[in-house]
């Protein structure tokens, strides 16, 4: 039995679905309900719990043999920056309490792939939760993948949606500076490999992609997918906060991507050299294409959400 937990994110999605997909045994637990009815009727067990108890950790740990850690998303309307604290305290709870409770010592045996990012082991921005979650896992869990991840090249979307209307892409990003990135898809694939055949004992692994993007080499893959000339724009940092806000973030989660911004683009963000590094195959441009496929999507269904007339158009 896998436990997909949070699953309520695209990441935590995705994963569920290629377990399903390769005839897995998988359970759930979040605290986002449309997830949740997502998955009824369509072979995943569904813990009814809340993320934030460490009583429903403990009955979704039940039986599992393999847990994959997602924190929750940082959107407000899924809960603010403080249930992702509430999030790490239940699991380290839950799992102490199993390693006192019960002889099978089941915090210890089960296997743990948890997702994190590269400038965790430093703590900076909003990786320090991770870094604070890496440790507490390090000293409890005998077998724990950690996987580091590069910046995720589909956080580009909003600035994509930008570019698609107003033919500028904005960004947190300055020129002259590189950034590894990874695609969404390399990154569920290494998550469901390290679940499907998990390592013994402690392993940290770094996953980024075949290269590292420039702002330049960014908007150009932009201009490719969208087919137009998109002008690049380096958002000022004074207009950060805000911006990130009215990007559905609490204030909380807003201050620390904000630091994790500054810290990418004063460099600061870089390879562990104690981590195990894996290269993703998905270019950027790949990965925008799908960003704009999504984009037509939700556009029609807007148009016509019942499908009328865009029916077995791809």
């Amino acid at each position: 039995m896998y436990l997909v937990a949070d699953a309520g994110g695209p990441i935590g999605r995705a994963v569920t679905e290629q377990l399903v997909g390769q005839g897995q045994l998988a359970r759930v637990l979040t605290a986002d309900a449309a997830c949740r009815d997502l998955w009824r009727g369509r072979g995943v067990e569904v813990n009814e719990g809340d993320p934030k108890h460490a009583a429903s950790w403990t009955k979704a740990l039940s039986g599992v043999q393999t847990l994959i850690v997602i924190l929750p998303p940082f959107l407000s309307e899924e809960g603010l920056l403080g249930a992702v604290d509430d999030y790490r305290s239940a699991l380290m709870d839950a799992l102490s309490s199993s390693v006192s409770d019960f002889p099978t010592d089941h915090a210890r045996e089960i296997k743990i792939v948890l997702l994190s990012a590269m400038g965790a082991e430093k703590k900076l921005g909003w990786a320090d939760t991770l870094g604070q979650l890496e440790s507490d896992l390090k000293g409890i869990c005998e077998n724990l993948t950690i996987i580091r991840t590069a910046f995720i090249m589909e956080n580009l979307a909003s600035g994509m949606a930008m570019a698609k209307h107003h033919s500028v892409l904005p960004s947190f990003f300055i020129e002259k500076q590189s950034y590894a990135m990874v695609a969404r898809n390399d990154l569920v694939s290494v998550l469901v490999s390290a679940a499907l055949d998990p390592l013994d004992g402690y392993s940290l692994l770094e996953l980024h992609g075949p290269e590292a993007y420039n702002l330049d080499e960014i908007v150009e893959a932009g201009r490719n997918v969208l087919n137009k000339h998109i002008a690049s724009l380096s958002l000022p940092e004074d207009d950060w906060l805000q911006i990130m806000i009215d990007q559905g973030l609490d204030e909380s989660a807003a201050v620390l991507w904000r630091d994790y911004y500054k810290q990418m683009n004063l460099g600061n963000i870089t390879s562990d050299p104690k981590a195990t590094p894996i290269a993703g195959e998905s270019k950027l441009s790949d990965a925008l294409f799908q960003v704009w496929k999504i984009m037509r999507q939700k556009e029609r269904a807007a148009i016509d959400p019942d499908k009328k007339i865009y029916e077995g158009l791809v």
